[in-house]
């Protein structure tokens, strides 16, 4: 019997702010729950309609010279004209060449529908969907990446010798799987002995963000110490969704949450 334990932090990858934990003992055999925590506000991108899916691949390099590449499984989003949105995925992520594979792995859905003040969260495999209601709309939002890492690093004090330095820099605009995309490069320094290194460490950080649609369609990082990962918007169209996309089916049961709440798969323990 083949056991596989996933856990991962879904956080720095389109937003979701989710923790998903599961095992997989075999055909049909998966296990696992997904926590959804409780709404905020949300902010629209109206009159920017498209759809596309984001693909993640990472790279390490090992002593020997030795590549292992890994494309993550994909998540497939939408946005329509009056800025709602749509996410579909698997909770948990993890090389698509690995078990659980695409037909094993259970499927999520989100949809935020700032019109109506709410978020569903379609569990496929129940057909139940999972509502919340937003608390409201912001004005404004960045759809960069967050990197918990790097606002701490930002946060070191100027005159410790052993912070890390930073030189950020604007690049060319490029058309990225056929749109115009503007880039920022951010190359951070850890001095010699700033976390027992014997010699400098240096990562690099792009950020490729469309400035028509208002979403990043190319984000990399290279960090010798985890090796290259690129998350990249493809198969974009500027096409307006089908509405019904935006909306549960109609023979999924509504639940209300008030909160949190947890969707679990699989024979429980």
């Amino acid at each position: 019997m083949t056991r596989l334990v996933l856990s991962i932090t879904l956080g720095s990858l389109p937003a979701f702010g989710q923790y998903a934990a599961g095992s997989f003992t075999g055909p049909g055999g998966f296990r696992g729950e997904v926590h959804i925590p409780a709404q905020s506000r949300f902010t629209p991108i109206k009159g920017a309609p498209y759809s596309g899916e984001v693909v993640t691949e990472t790279v390490q390099t090992l002593n020997d010279g030795t590549h292992i590449r890994h494309t993550m499984m994909p998540t497939k989003v939408y946005r329509d004209s009056l800025g709602r949105e749509r996410k579909e995925r698997s909770p948990f992520q993890g090389p698509a060449d690995m078990v659980p594979n695409s037909a094993e792995r259970p499927t999520l859905i989100e949809i935020t529908d700032p019109v109506g003040l709410v978020k569903y969260t379609l569990d496929v495999g129940g057909k139940v969907a999972h509502r919340q209601m937003l608390l409201g709309t912001t004005a404004s939002r960045s759809a960069a990446p967050v990197n918990p890492v790097k606002q701490a690093e930002a946060a070191a004090p100027a005159t410790d010798l052993k912070a890390p330095q930073h030189v950020f820099e604007k690049l060319e605009d490029q058309i990225i799987e056929g749109v115009l995309a503007e880039g920022t490069r951010t190359t951070t320094t850890w001095p010699e002995g700033s976390l027992g290194n014997d010699r400098p460490i240096v990562t690099v950080h792009e950020n490729w963000k469309s400035r028509e649609l208002k979403v990043v369609v190319l984000y990399k990082s290279m960090d010798p110490r985890s090796g290259e990962s690129t998350e990249k918007l493809t198969n974009i169209s500027r096409s307006e969704p089908d509405q019904n996309l935006f909306q549960p089916p109609p023979d999924y049961t509504i639940v209300d949450e008030k909160g949190s709440f947890t969707i679990k798969w699989g024979p429980q323990q």
